[in-house]
This record gives C-alpha cells, structure tokens and sequence, in this order.
C-alpha cells in the first residue's frame, strides 16, 4: 500500500497518459478523422492559421508502438517530476513543452520550404525530461555516493535524439523544440525550491 500510495502525487501525468491511451483508440475506431483535424502541419499552421494543431498533434499517435514508446518514459520518468513540482505546474509543463516542439518542428519545415505532417506526444516527453534534469542537478547532494543518476539522464536525452536522427520519419525538431521549451519552463517552475525528491530515481 505505501508503495502504491505514491501515485496520488502522480494524478495529471497518469490522467494524461490515460486520455492519449483512449483518444488512440477512438482513432483506431473512427479510422483518420481524428488524424485529418489534429495533425500539425507547416502548411495546415502557418497558411490556414489552424493553430489549435500545435495542441491537438500532441494527443495522437501514428500507431501503437509510437503511443507504447511515448507512455512509456512519460510514466517512468513524469511522475517524479509531478511530484516534485506539483500538479498544476507538471500540467502547464507538459502541454507547453508540446506546444513549443511543435512550433519549433513548424518554423524549421518553413524555413526548409517543406511541409511535413507530425504527431506525438514526443515535444512534451522531451519537456518533461528537461525539468527532470534540472530536478537531478538540484537534487544530486541527496543522491548516494557515486550515483550515476545524472549520467544515466543525460545519456537518455543523447540516446532519444541521436536514434531520431537515424529515423527519416521522426520529428527531431519538436523532440528539440521540447527539450528547450522544457528547460526553460523548469527553470522558472523550480526557482527556489530547495526540496527535491528523487526517491523513485535512486
């Protein structure tokens, strides 16, 4: 019970990857409606002015392997963020990061003079991994002798993008886009705070 009681902490990134888990589904169910009216797009953003896209992109997945990958990290690693900034803060974070890889991926397609189509929760998971390292770096004092913590973030991060860039199909630049917009964000969100738990990451 103790341990499960820590997911109370956790309740908009559980809430969050719940709702993408059944928007999914609706997807699979409505066929591509759903991906017609939120997918993001230079063209669909910048021409049409649609820019409720930067959003809607956020919540759809092109199938489920890209949804599994992304609910993955965002559940492991966004609830220690949560519980650390609180749930109003991890909310704006989340759907900020993703807004901002979003119109990051946009400007750069503009300036390639291509349009290309994305969606994915990817923008907000790289956000949400910035304020974890901020979080880390905050923290490190509490972390056990000779933790590779940090490292291990960092790595990740490396990883994440590196193995983007050998997939013609992912949107590296909303991956980058929300890494920015993550740290950024996590700065102003952790200004000040001197708690930090890592109990989850040790």
């Amino acid at each position: 019970m103790a341990e499960l009681r820590k997911y109370r902490y956790c309740g908009v990134n559980l809430c969050l990857a719940a709702v993408q888990a059944v928007i999914f589904a609706l997807c699979v169910l409505k066929g591509s409606r759903w991906y017609l009216w939120g997918r993001c797009g230079t063209d669909l953003v910048l021409r049409d002015g649609q820019y409720w896209r930067l959003l809607t992109s956020v919540f759809l997945h092109a199938d489920i392997r890209h949804l599994g990958s992304n609910l993955l990290v965002q559940i492991l690693l966004g609830n220690p963020v949560e519980r650390n900034i609180g749930h109003v803060k991890y909310l704006a974070l989340y759907l900020l990061s993703g807004i901002g890889g979003n119109i990051v991926s946009v400007l750069y397609d503009s300036a390639l003079g291509v349009n290309t189509y994305s969606v994915g929760a990817s923008g907000a998971v790289f956000g949400v991994i910035g304020v974890l390292i901020l979080l880390i770096v905050k923290g490190r004092k509490k972390l056990r002798r000779g933790s590779s913590l940090l490292a291990r973030a960092a790595f990740a991060v490396f990883f994440s993008i590196y193995s983007g860039f050998r997939n013609p199909y992912t949107d590296n630049a909303a991956h980058l886009g929300g890494l920015a917009a993550g740290v950024l964000l996590g700065l102003l969100l952790t200004l000040g705070m001197e708690d930090v738990d890592l109990r989850d990451l040790r």
